[in-house]
């Protein structure tokens, strides 16, 4: 059997990764507060998905729920978010941005992060039993 790219592997951390962000901070944008649902609810990113390495790409204090307005449109709304995150975590984003640059996964890392989230997800979906 073949294996599937790590692109394939990538993409499917994305969606659940993603989709536990919105969850975890109830479809709330996190830069402008909006309700966001759907299309218009994103994984916002403070630093670039595009520049800052796989260990930020899938971060949680780089990573929150935002709407299209502001994650599109407004390209991310970096002073707000900035000013949200506080100096103390864009200081701890910083220095994991200049690690996360040399950092390779493997599929076995990917596979272990998609297991992760996917248990995290559905915890906070579950219903809590007393």
């Amino acid at each position: 059997m073949k294996s599937k790219p790590l692109s394939w592997y990538k993409k499917k951390l994305w969606r659940v990764f993603a989709k536990w962000i919105k969850i975890r901070d109830k479809h709330q944008c996190f830069t402008c507060g909006k309700k966001c649902f759907g299309a218009d609810c994103h994984g916002g990113h403070f630093k670039k998905a595009s520049c800052c390495g796989l260990l930020l790409y899938f971060h949680e204090d780089n990573v929150h729920c935002q709407c299209a307005r502001c994650n599109l449109w407004m390209d991310g709304m970096q002073y707000e978010y900035g000013v949200r995150l506080g100096k103390k975590k864009v200081a701890e984003l910083d220095a994991l941005e200049r690690i996360s640059k040399k950092t390779i996964w493997s599929r076995a890392d990917y596979e272990k992060k998609i297991e992760f989230y996917e248990k995290k997800y559905a915890e906070l979906i579950s219903p809590k039993t007393p």
